[in-house]
């Protein structure tokens, strides 16, 4: 049920993500070519937006297990070993994220204190600041999700069992 729904969200972000960027930065062209003049806020927009979007992308990736270096020394390995290198594989995955997740998390909190805000739009800094600790956590939920599935796939085929 979590997974349904933490996959819903992660595509529907990732969807109206994409889509804000284009329809932001479609209008910035069209400025520029009827009105002669640059849309200056639009940069500052889209570039949150990148953020938000690569950091619930790699959320995405890791639940779908699309990057290759997930796969490919596991997928070398036979019995034990490819139990360790999943393990491995996993955790490092959780705490990269985990320290993302905290160092966004210091970033967001500093800027709220401190009371910064955009300087095109005058959007307080930390709401989009957020975009890293809210992926962050997504992500280390699915690095944790994908590790135990991993292994649960291995003790279930019998090849991580025996060295």
């Amino acid at each position: 049920m979590l997974d349904k729904i933490l996959t819903r969200v992660e595509n529907t972000v990732i969807i109206g993500a994409f889509i804000a960027m284009t329809a932001v930065y479609f209008a910035n062209v069209v400025s520029r070519y009827l009105l002669h003049g640059s849309l200056a806020f639009t940069t500052e927009i889209v570039v949150n937006l990148a953020v938000l979007l690569t950091m619930v992308g790699a959320a995405a990736g890791v639940r779908l297990g699309t990057h290759p270096g997930f796969d490919l020394l596991p997928s070398m390995s036979k019995g034990l070993l490819r139990t360790v290198m999943v393990s491995l594989i996993a955790a490092a995955t959780l705490v990269f994220f985990l320290l993302f997740l905290w160092l966004g998390w210091e970033m967001a909190s500093r800027q709220f204190d401190q009371g910064r805000v955009t300087p095109a739009l005058g959007i307080p800094q930390w709401i989009f600041s957020m975009a890293l600790p809210v992926g962050a956590a997504l992500g280390a939920v699915r690095a944790a999700q994908a590790g135990y599935v991993q292994i649960r796939r291995i003790s279930s085929d019998g090849q991580g069992v025996t060295a």
